[in-house]
């Protein structure tokens, strides 16, 4: 578990043009081609990215990101919920795991490599990157497993749930 670093490009760009047409559809903070992911990256200071790596084959087996603040096209709905954001406390989350390293346990320890991190930011609340599709069963489980609590449902190419972890 460790910070994504600039020459992990290549293995990202791999680990992602091989994730299942189903997990791809799921996760969708940015493109899947090679220059959408440079272009991501090129702000350090908003988008933090996290690897997991197999220790046999070092192999990229879960990524996930964490945007500093909120997302501001989701800032509307949600405020609607009753949240007062902040962009310094709070960080949004996109996960992912590679199809044959889901129900693991390896997206666990990611997350609790994150939250370790996160705190020594300042964090203190962790909220779904566009929140989750209600029929993701494992990851909403995951987020459930993790402390996450719903703040509300959405209809966007379907149901969806926003979700978000207080006190970190």
């Amino acid at each position: 578990m460790r910070r994504l670093k600039i020459d992990d490009i290549d293995r990202l760009f791999q680990y992602l043009q091989n994730l299942s047409d189903e997990t791809r559809k799921r996760f969708g903070p940015h493109h899947f081609d090679r220059q959408s992911i440079i272009d991501f990256y090129i702000n350090v200071d908003e988008h933090l990215g996290y690897v997991a790596l197999d220790i046999d084959t070092s192999e990229l087996i879960a990524y996930s990101i964490i945007r500093i603040g909120y997302l501001e096209h989701d800032r509307f709905r949600l405020q609607s919920y009753g949240l007062s954001l902040d962009n310094k406390t709070d960080c949004t989350f996109a996960p992912s795991v590679a199809d044959a390293w889901q129900s693991c346990g390896v997206g666990d320890h990611l997350f609790r490599f994150i939250c370790t991190e996160l705190k020594g930011y300042g964090i203190q609340r962790v909220i779904l990157w566009g929140g989750v599709q209600c029929d993701n069963e494992k990851a909403v489980n995951f987020y459930y497993k993790n402390g996450f609590r719903t703040l509300g449902h959405f209809e966007y190419h379907g149901q969806n749930m926003d979700m978000i972890l207080e006190n970190l």
